[in-house]
């Protein structure tokens, strides 16, 4: 989807959304509630996260610069190589970014997570017990962040300084 036009992202969020939510709404609403109601619900609901994120997505994709649409970014993030072909300037803004987004991750991704675990316990507990699978999620999701973010700040460091290596022993070029 990276390399995809944001309406079309837009519209792909909307959807997938939208019915999700439709779907736990068989689980979260009463039974006796109409199919239009929870219908027209999931399209407002799905409408409006389509839009949203679609637009927060449209904003990380500028952070990020043109290398974001390089499939070769996230792989080389994922691994700590940087390519040889890789344009430096390109990519420093893209990795300097994706290292200050990690930073900020590296505290706020666990507090996030542990505070969504307490609420979901404490709805699972005193109500439906469909909320212990959002716990359970939320674990997956602060265990994956506590593994994968010292990871790509290690990656992202060792990247940026193999740039200024690179910078340092090639000859200026004219532009």
């Amino acid at each position: 989807m990276r390399r995809w036009p944001l309406w079309a992202v837009m519209i792909v969020l909307a959807v997938a959304f939208g019915g999700f939510w439709y779907l736990s709404t068989f689980v979260t609403m009463p039974a006796d509630v109409p199919v239009w109601i929870r219908g027209t619900a999931s399209a407002v609901t799905g409408a409006a996260f389509g839009v949203v994120f679609g637009l927060w997505i449209g904003r990380q994709r500028r952070s990020v610069g043109p290398a974001a649409r390089d499939r070769a970014l996230g792989r080389a993030v994922r691994r700590g190589e940087l390519p040889a072909d890789a344009d430096p300037a390109q990519w420093r803004q893209a990795l300097e970014h994706y290292q200050q987004q990690y930073r900020r991750q590296r505290w706020f991704g666990p507090v996030v997570f542990v505070l969504a675990m307490v609420l979901e316990v404490s709805l699972a507990v005193t109500g439906r017990p469909v909320f212990w699978f959002a716990a359970a999620m939320f674990l997956v999701f602060l265990v994956v962040t506590l593994v994968q973010t010292p990871k790509v700040l290690r990656n992202t460091a060792a990247m940026l300084a193999e740039l200024d290596r690179r910078e340092a022993t090639e000859p200026h070029r004219a532009t």
